[in-house]
């Protein structure tokens, strides 16, 4: 009788953890058929907005117009490749190879932007091509810049957390950061001392004198700096001193890749069409199966999680394709909560879910 008790409710802890992976599932596709349809609906917009990276151009809008991104939706990334391979990206590579490489000689800088919905794969596109043996060879330094970090303080502007880690990045010391802001504090003190009046406050000071400290690091060097998953427009061109713009010399070859979820933001950060690039969702359903069948062998410990029954393939690949949206991302996360296992069993296919 207790055996029948313990087996009934192992029974329905199975049916209740079933329910919650549907109900996950569903999440998952409603999230990204929302992300996709807004974003579908900006690349329809034909609005020129300025350039954040180009000297003299002044551009400004409502920054609540751009809702920024929920943290819980953001993380922290590194230039290293990813621990999984890369299917895909083919002429995107080619794309960016050719942005970097053709005129490698060319001393004009150059901004490029790249956009695409969470989970398209933007970070992983930069990644391998930031990594590439030739771009190695042709820049000098390389900087990588998670725009979202967790080590940025609370009281801390966000412009001048970015700066100061750009600025680690090429071997500064916290030391003279310190001292930037100590002697900024200290000359506003002495002059509110003296009743001299001022414009400008602490802040917008230290990050202009930050701004300059990294114009004179990256003067004469060819330079690549990826901002990866730009969120907001955080008005850098607001003020002449304090534009980013500043800390990038002109005429040395530099280039600047951003990346970003939001159209408006890219064209505004670019300014010209030419220089936007847009990362679509998978339209391949065998990339999108790639991805999936790699991401379930790695959570198995490379066992040999998947039997594929090479006689119907595709239909387990186009619900695969319907329930991920054709998102790289959603492809991993369902190899995470719905791993399956398929095999042949009386002609038919048979998707049993993996214990």
């Amino acid at each position: 009788m207790d055996q029948a008790k313990k087996s009934k409710s192992e029974i329905n802890e199975k049916l209740e953890s079933m329910s919650e992976i549907d109900k996950e599932l569903n999440d998952i596709k409603s999230s990204f058929y929302k992300d996709y349809y807004i974003w579908l609906k900006q690349k329809e917009s034909s609005c020129k907005h300025g350039n954040l990276f180009t000297d003299g151009v002044s551009s400004t809008r409502n920054s609540s117009s751009i809702k920024e991104q929920p943290k819980a939706n953001r993380v922290e990334t590194e230039s290293e490749l990813p621990d999984h391979k890369i299917h895909g990206f083919v002429n995107d590579i080619l794309f960016l190879n050719n942005y970097l490489l053709k005129q490698k000689e060319s001393k004009k800088f150059k901004t490029l932007a790249i956009v695409g919905q969470y989970g398209v794969g933007k970070t992983t596109l930069c990644q391998s091509v930031f990594n590439d043996a030739e771009v190695k060879r042709a820049y000098r330094p390389r900087i990588w810049v998670s725009m979202f970090s967790k080590e940025t303080k609370e009281d801390e502007d966000p412009k001048i957390d970015v700066v100061k880690r750009i600025l680690r990045s090429l071997g500064v010391e916290d030391e003279l950061l310190e001292r930037i802001k100590t002697e900024t504090e200290e000359e506003k003190r002495s002059k509110d001392e003296a009743g001299e009046r001022e414009d400008g406050i602490v802040k917008e000071k230290e990050l202009s004198r930050l701004l300059n400290a990294l114009h004179l690091n990256l003067i004469g060097k060819k330079y690549l700096i990826v901002l990866d998953d730009v969120s907001e427009d955080s008005e850098w061109n607001q003020q002449e001193k304090s534009n980013l713009s500043c800390g990038f010399p002109k005429g040395f070859g530099g280039r600047v890749i951003v990346t970003t979820r939001d159209e408006r933001l890219a064209k505004k950060i670019v300014g010209e069409e030419e220089n936007l690039q847009r990362l679509f969702p998978r339209s391949d359903a065998e990339s999108i199966w790639k991805i999936y069948q790699d991401a379930v062998e790695a959570n198995a410990g490379n066992a040999e999680a998947l039997k594929v029954n090479l006689r119907y393939p595709g239909s387990i690949k186009q619900e695969l394709m319907d329930k991920s949206c054709g998102v790289p991302l959603a492809a991993r996360m369902l190899a995470k909560i719905e791993p399956v296992e398929l095999e042949q069993n009386e002609g038919n296919m048979d998707r049993k879910k993996s214990v």
